[in-house]
């Protein structure tokens, strides 16, 4: 392993992968920063530009942009209490209270110096657990995979928002689109209704921009006339209330390990997200710590804690997308779509098949976190001007590369045609409730569910009671029904607490 994890930093250190990680950094940052904006509509929208480069400079730009734009989410929370995601509410909620303070810079430096703590450290876990997981992954035949897959569904579908029924029934549209176009395992024509241009299905980045991003400009166009923030950083002249001492540091770094602990735990559960890693690493900070009554209004702990586990989700959700071939969480599903795109199919045999560009993924991910550090502590003052440019100035911008990506995808007008198509049930999923990220891992997966379905049935013929004959389906099919049975039972104290 450590031969493998030396070579990769042999690949990763040239001229093509530090500038793809550099320029990846600056566009998560500010993506992130922009209120409205998230990381992973940077992520739809730079995936194009990475079709034309070697795989480790594509996903290693588009991993950058996942880990700075989770951070960057952070600035806008701090300075204008405005959390790009629900992950980022806890920062927002004691970080502005430091901003009103004029202390906007410590919130910034321990928000930075946390979330590169807990991402450093998940990562080095995900580089020391993910092969060994894989030996253990090969085990598991199609018969075993089958109802790990229906694992997945039920867990992604269940746990996608409030309404249970919403999650499961947005996976469902992801897999009936994914069905549309030649069967690869019969030949047979699906849902093509006579048109020749469905027979290769929908091409993917296309539909993934206009299901995750453009339904955002609708939006935005929408509610044109809500106020325009502008992101400054008002601190104060004591030049202690704009960093974070080393003393301050030490003093929650003990909360930093325990929440990217939590932070990591979680994100190698599939299904259950950045949120949730906050909101437990949170709760359990602020229930151990020796000033509790500051949660909330200022606490630098508190904003240590949620940070730190929000950013670790990013390296433990790869754990399960690697070895099992599931998304840990939306985000996870695009970059698995990248990888599929580059030739590289998750799973336990893509430690085999591609060592070499694996390790150096990850040492991109490693250098990455360096180089966040770096770009972001010295340019803060630069992201904040950027993300409060106008919205008349960032979303036509963004609908000119959403176009062009489209197209680029397949040099075909038809995709644009798909883009526009996609927009349009991309902003009716959001009016009725569906979620969109979960339709997209519906799309993802459907293949591999239908692949060894078909190789399951082949190996137990008529005896259908092969299907349960290892035990590992019996692991499989009890997850399933515990996750759906805790699902149900949490909506039903929710629902008593309303």
């Amino acid at each position: 392993m450590f031969d493998n994890i030396i070579n990769g930093f042999s690949s990763i250190l040239a001229i093509g992968p530090i500038i793809g990680i550099i320029t990846g950094v600056f566009i998560g940052i500010i993506f992130g920063a922009i209120p409205g904006v998230s990381a992973i509509m940077a992520i739809a929208i730079i995936l194009p530009l990475t079709f034309y480069v070697d795989p480790i400079i594509g996903i290693t730009m588009l991993l950058a942009v996942y880990k700075a734009g989770i951070y960057g989410g952070s600035i806008s929370a701090i300075l204008i209490n405005t959390p790009g995601a629900a992950a980022s509410f806890l920062t927002a909620l004691d970080g502005n209270a430091l901003t009103k303070q004029g202390k906007a810079g410590k919130a910034l430096d321990i928000s930075l110096f946390s979330s590169v703590t807990g991402e450093m450290i998940a990562t080095l876990v995900l580089i020391f657990v993910a092969a060994p997981i894989s030996i253990v992954s090969l085990q598991a035949g199609p018969i075993e995979k089958v109802f790990l897959l229906l694992f997945a569904f039920t867990v992604i579908g269940s746990l996608a928002g409030d309404s249970i029924p919403r999650g499961l029934l947005s996976c469902c549209l992801g897999m009936l689109f994914a069905m549309v176009g030649l069967s690869t395992i019969t030949g047979a024509s699906r849902f093509t209704f006579g048109v020749t241009e469905l027979m290769a299905g929908f091409t993917f980045t296309p539909m993934l921009i206009g299901i995750l991003v453009m339904p955002e400009v609708i939006n935005t166009i929408r509610n044109r006339t809500a106020p325009h923030h502008n992101l400054s950083l008002k601190n104060s002249k004591n030049r202690g209330d704009n960093r974070i001492s080393f003393k301050e540091f030490r003093s929650v770094f003990k909360t930093i390990l325990k929440s990217t602990g939590i932070g990591t735990f979680v994100g190698a559960l599939p299904g259950l997200g950045s949120s949730t890693a906050a909101f437990m690493a949170y709760g359990e900070a602020k229930r151990t710590s020796k000033s509790p009554e500051k949660f909330g209004k200022g606490s630098v702990e508190g904003i240590a804690a949620a940070e730190s586990a929000n950013n670790a989700v990013c390296g433990s959700s790869m754990i399960p997308m690697l070895t099992l071939s599931i998304p840990g969480d939306d985000v996870a599903a695009l970059l698995m779509g990248a990888f599929l795109i580059h030739g590289l199919t998750p799973g336990p045999l893509i430690f085999f098949e591609h060592t070499e560009t694996i390790y150096a993924i990850f040492a991109g991910f490693l250098l990455t976190d360096l180089f966040l550090l770096v770009i972001a502590k010295s340019g803060f003052g630069f992201f904040t001007r950027v993300a409060s440019l106008k919205r008349y100035f960032i979303f036509p911008c963004v609908t000119i590369f959403a176009f062009a990506g489209a197209f680029t995808a397949g040099q075909n007008m038809n995709d644009v045609l798909i883009l526009i198509v996609f927009t349009i049930i991309g902003y009716g999923m959001r009016l009725v409730g569906l979620n969109p990220a979960v339709f997209i891992i519906g799309f993802i997966l459907t293949p591999f569910l239908e692949q060894n379905l078909d190789q399951s049935i082949a190996i137990v013929g008529t005896d259908y009671h092969l299907f349960f004959a290892s035990p590992f389906s019996w692991v499989f099919i009890a997850l399933t029904l515990f996750f759906v049975y805790t699902s149900a039972r949490s909506k039903k104290k929710r629902a008593k607490q309303i």
